[in-house]
């Protein structure tokens, strides 16, 4: 498992990507009647045919689903030799895996080739995910993933993520403190996965005690309204961990109830939460922290991974457990007023993913050593 490798990684995907310039499609597959997600991906000599795409969505309630659902949209409409013009996405609109699987099945009795699933259940949408599989078509589940066998994934790995912002949090409060958790939505497995790394890093500093825990929703205002509701019954916070997308919210409460000292409050990489530490550091030139977050853009590493799969390219077919990762997205002091500045308050930063980044992330997987963390500078607008 690799670990944060920065601006080198950014290098090497550079280069990978050149190298990629050449690779030419095969095995036209569109219609369903190619490679499904079970099969070997690839045969034939012809050119492929532009891949029919949907997107399932079980949730699009805050920001970072909204761009995630744009990022798929602006990668399949600029790249039509790959992506037939009939993409599209649906949500489940009341949450739910049962609703999700029911769209799931519709999209196969439509015809689609490809189906890229942010699920609502690791395990209730494993039915209807195999039942399209073998219609042929290929599913990739990311993010908030499902654990059926025949999926491709594209993942974040969340555990790291735990570990990252509680180890940093351990170096800058001298290994101890009272420790305030933003969550993200209850029995979700991203923040399942998040809270194993937290809390799997803080046995290693009993003097560090997690003395109360929110649910943000992965929304800075309901961060906010949550952590103001709770800091009154909390002894002292010296430091807040959270779960992408909520430290903004999160350090407006504590801003809003004059407290002080300020603790040490993670960012999730959202504009406001940027924006907001930029402004503590114009008071309080020594406080210090980092922002973390998954990028939204991931969809558009699925989509493309999708590309790869159905036409037998880069040997994607064959990664590991079926899954590729994509960076956590980590912004130090150093890269904060460079984001700061290229985001709008209500953005999450991300970097556009993609074909040569994820014939990368595809490289990197086959090798074994997936690349887990980076810390880019914003793109150019």
């Amino acid at each position: 498992m690799s670990t944060i490798r920065g601006r080198a990684v950014r290098r090497a995907i550079g280069a990978l990507a050149s190298a990629a310039i050449g690779v030419t499609l095969i095995a036209g597959c569109a219609g369903g009647s190619g490679a499904g997600a079970g099969g070997d991906g690839g045969g034939g000599t012809d050119e492929a045919q532009p891949l029919k795409i949907a997107l399932s969505n079980y949730f699009n309630g805050n920001i970072w689903r909204k761009q995630m659902e744009q990022s798929f949209l602006d990668t399949a409409k600029e790249n039509p030799e790959y992506v037939d013009g009939n993409y599209k996405i649906v949500n489940a609109t009341d949450g739910s895996a049962p609703t999700q699987a029911q769209q799931i099945q519709s999209l196969v009795l439509e015809g689609y080739d490809v189906i890229l699933i942010d699920a609502a259940s690791p395990t209730g949408l494993n039915g209807a995910i195999q039942s399209a599989c073998d219609a042929g078509v290929t599913v990739v589940v990311f993010d908030s993933l499902a654990t059926a066998d025949c999926a491709y994934k594209v993942a974040f790995d969340y555990v790291q993520y735990g570990i990252d912002e509680a180890e940093f949090m351990a170096e800058h409060l001298g290994g101890k403190g009272n420790i305030l958790m933003v969550r993200g939505i209850a029995g979700n497995t991203v923040d399942d996965d998040i809270y194993k790394g937290v809390t799997e890093t803080l046995e290693k500093y009993p003097e560090m005690n997690l003395v109360g825990e929110v649910y943000g929703q992965w929304t800075e205002s309901v961060a906010q309204q949550e952590v103001a509701k709770i800091i009154p019954s909390l002894p002292q916070i010296d430091g807040v961990l959270t779960n992408g997308n909520d430290g903004g919210g999160t350090l407006d409460a504590f801003l809003q109830a004059n407290y002080n000292p300020l603790p040490l409050i993670i960012q999730g990489n959202s504009g406001q939460g940027l924006q907001g530490w930029q402004k503590v550091l114009e008071t309080n030139p020594d406080y210090e922290t980092m922002s973390v977050s998954t990028q939204p853009s991931i969809s558009s590493a699925a989509l493309w991974l999708s590309v790869l799969v159905r036409n037998g390219m880069d040997d994607a077919a064959d990664v590991p457990d079926k899954t590729i990762y994509v960076p956590l997205l980590e912004i130090p002091e150093d890269n904060l007023d460079a984001w700061a500045s290229y985001l709008g308050y209500t953005d999450i930063a991300m970097n556009p993913i993609s074909l040569e980044d994820t014939q990368a992330y595809v490289k990197s997987a086959l090798d074994g050593n997936p690349i887990l963390v980076d810390t880019p500078a914003p793109p150019s607008k």
